[in-house]
């Protein structure tokens, strides 16, 4: 396999980790306002009582809202993560890595540029594709020892993390201190239009 080839390899490994890092964030992102939201609406209902509309509309704006979330969040991510849709180029990701590693710079956008021109090449300008070939493979010799995946650290989702306590710190609150907060707004938004 070409050093060019394997070039190519390390950029779609660090494109599917970043589309990884994108699910894992979308995930504490969903669950931290899908409960909120779900608190909220709960909240609503029970303090306020509405009528048989007025729930039916809370219950419906819900489940919307957490398909919103969920497609958002969850399913977007995913689909790229399995190749279906738009994705990240390889150039574009390449201009991530350069910003997280000084060295690479532009040296990586540049190879596959290169690489480009080197395809479009006709075959009277064959010793200028040699010459641009050669330069590719001078550049990826030099860009080998870059671990591109290592600029996604999923470590840093943690701190998404923090947000999700929040709300979960109030449900549990709420179901210690006043569980028929939940369970009658609850039941009368799933039941709505029975009550």
């Amino acid at each position: 396999m070409s050093n060019y080839n394997l070039l190519i390899e390390k950029l779609d490994a660090f494109i599917r980790k970043y589309y990884k890092n994108q699910l894992i964030r979308g995930a504490i992102y969903s669950f931290t306002l899908l409960l909120a939201f779900y608190l909220a609406v709960t909240t609503l209902e029970y303090f306020g009582h509405f009528s048989t509309t007025l729930r039916t509309i809370l219950f419906y704006s819900f489940i919307g809202g957490n398909i919103f979330i969920i497609g958002k969040y969850v399913v977007v991510p995913l689909r790229h993560l399995y190749r279906f849709g738009k994705i990240i180029s390889r150039e574009q990701a390449a201009v991530i890595i350069g910003q997280h590693f000084p060295e690479v710079k532009d040296k990586l956008l540049n190879v596959l540029q290169l690489h480009q021109q080197a395809e479009e090449t006709s075959a009277e300008q064959r010793v200028s594709r040699e010459l641009v070939l050669a330069g590719i493979d001078q550049k990826t010799i030099e860009l080998k020892p870059v671990p591109f995946s290592s600029a996604i650290n999923f470590g840093e989702n943690k701190k998404y993390l923090r947000y999700a306590f929040i709300p979960l710190l109030i449900l549990v609150v709420i179901i210690v201190a006043a569980p028929s907060m939940i369970k009658e707004s609850t039941k009368r938004l799933i039941e709505h239009n029975f009550f």
